[in-house]
């Protein structure tokens, strides 16, 4: 009973590892016909500098937009743009001010487009990314009012599937040798536990014998005294 629970629950954590490690990550999406959009190849990793800075504003104010794709970014500037997907940045003050962050962000594809929208406090972000297979990247943006802003994105890594961002992923072969190790870890534990649970088992009842007998002794004893 106790090794069938034991053997259980491997199984389930098992199955809660394998899927842990075969499921996508954050900041894929998928799009039409099976491809997907990968917005981690849109960003850089270091936390301090956004891939898309200093984006120019057609709205004729004094502020720059800046941008970076699934990673958090922060400015050091005197301003609040800390674990940020996005900021404006006075050209008068140099300060800069969060407008985004990374864990509002929601995902859309229409027609070909694909839109991130950020909803931070009262202020709105939509982000545009357009693909562009040939050239360089190409970014601007545009002020809508104090609560409303739009960046527009042209890459060729707007594309879906064009784009693939390299990690430092288990191959399967070490995943395979992982779940065997895992296995037999949990058989052999389970099996020594079961073993010694059988053991105290036997143990108990091989007292239980021998005091049944010598219950009967005595009370063999006691009718031939009588």
């Amino acid at each position: 009973m106790f090794l069938s629970i034991f053997n259980l629950t491997t199984y389930y954590l098992l199955i809660v590892f394998i899927q842990t490690i075969i499921s996508d990550p954050i900041c894929i999406y998928d799009v039409e016909d099976g491809l997907k959009l990968d917005i981690r190849t849109l960003g850089f990793t270091n936390g301090k500098v956004p891939k898309y800075d200093q984006i120019s504003n057609i709205n004729p104010t004094k502020k720059t937009l800046s941008w970076n794709g699934c990673f958090s970014y922060s400015k050091v500037d005197n301003g609040n743009c800390t674990n940020a997907a996005a900021c404006y940045t006075d050209s008068i003050s140099n300060m800069s001010i969060i407008i985004a962050k990374q864990d509002s962000v929601q995902f859309k594809y229409n027609y070909g487009s694909s839109i991130l929208s950020y909803q931070y406090s009262n202020i709105h972000l939509t982000v545009f990314l357009i693909c562009r297979v040939d050239g360089e990247d190409t970014s601007f943006g545009y002020q809508v009012d104090t609560s409303t802003y739009t960046i527009y994105i042209q890459s060729r890594c707007c594309c879906p599937g064009m784009c693939s961002y390299s990690t430092h992923s288990i191959s399967p072969v070490v995943i395979l040798i992982i779940i065997i190790i895992i296995f037999l870890f949990g058989y052999i534990i389970g099996s020594i536990i079961f073993l010694r649970y059988d053991r105290n088992l036997t143990n108990s009842n091989g007292l239980s014998c021998l005091n049944l007998q010598s219950y009967r002794r005595n009370r063999t004893f006691d009718y031939q005294n009588l």
